[in-house]
This record gives C-alpha cells, structure tokens and sequence, in this order.
C-alpha cells in the first residue's frame, strides 16, 4: 500500500585474483597456483511503512563469502615454513536490521521524536583454516573478525521553528580483532 510494502533483493559480488595476490612478497611466501576466485552474493527482504507519527523498516538478511583468501604455513624443500597464500575458506553472515521512529507534535511548532537504529549480526567462518605460528589452525565456526554482534543507535529529537537539538546513544558489541577470536594476547 501507499504507507507500508514489503521488499527483497539479492545481490551477486565478485573479487577477482589480482596480481597483487601472485606475487610474492618475499622468498618466504608462496602462492597457490590454483588460487581461485573470492565470490558471494547477499540475500535480503523487509517490511517498513508507517501509520500515524510511527515509521519503522525491519529486514532480514544473508550475506555469503565463498574462496576468502589469505595465508597457510607450508614448509619448503629445505624444511623453512613460509607463507603459502591460498583460498582459507568461506564465511556467512545472518542478521536483522530494525528502524523505528515515533514522532509527535507537543505544541504548536515544537516536535519531538524517539528513534532506533539497531543491527544484529552473527557472522562466522565456514570450513576455513589459517596460519597461526607454524601451524594451521581450523576456525571452522569462529566468528568473522570486526562483526559485532549488535551495533545500536537510539536517541530523541527535538524541533522547533525548523532547528533541531539530538541527543544520541549509541552501543556497539565487542567484536575479535583476528579470524582465531583471540581473547588475550599471547
């Protein structure tokens, strides 16, 4: 209808091999020679709409990240571990996504409005391994590093005569610096 509808998209991406990712850094660095191709797509539907001084978008979505790439350790003929840079894996991200504002006339030309902006994520490696000293290690479930799990913007506006005052929390989860969810450094 006019005030509310319903929506979805899917959305394909694609990251290409490129020459930086052949070449060696460094004599202790390999690189696969079947290196594929990192790809994904991210699939997503919603409701928003309003009624009255309410306003509000919920949506859900999928994001899928298929030949990550990044870093093994391998020992060369002379036993030295070096880098082999090779596809580690895929990772998934689920989440939801939620908007609401209600707004409401106090007086003649002063407003004031209540307002949420809040994510939830769950964004974990699939079948992945990487370098961790000499050895590889599986992270096969742990979480994608930089993905909290819920980034939240709230806050309540004031307007009057056309200028406007905010005041704004925002609250963002703890999130792991490294694909191995390290919690204290070694």
């Amino acid at each position: 209808s006019r005030n509310n509808n319903f929506y979805a998209g899917f959305a394909q991406a694609y990251r290409p091999v490129i020459f930086k990712d052949i070449i060696p850094a460094s004599v202790y660095e390999v690189t696969d020679k079947n290196l594929k191709d990192a790809y994904g797509y991210t699939l997503e539907a919603g409701y928003r709409g309003n009624s009255g001084g309410f306003k509000w978008d919920v949506s859900v979505f999928h994001l899928d990240y298929q030949n990550r790439m990044g870093s093994l350790s391998m020992q060369n003929d002379t036993g030295a571990f070096i880098l082999y840079k090779t596809n580690i894996g895929n990772s998934e991200t689920n989440g939801a996504e939620i908007f609401a504002e209600y707004s409401v006339s106090i007086h003649n030309k002063l407003y004031l409005s209540i307002f949420t902006s809040t994510a939830f994520m769950d964004a974990r490696y699939k079948d992945a391994m990487i370098k961790s000293g000499n050895a590889n290690v599986n992270i096969d479930d742990n979480k994608v590093e930089s993905v909290p799990a819920v980034i939240s913007r709230n806050g309540i506006t004031a307007k009057l005569y056309g200028a406007s005052i905010s005041l704004l929390y925002s609250y963002t989860a703890k999130s792991f610096a490294d694909a191995l969810n390290t919690e204290k450094p070694s």
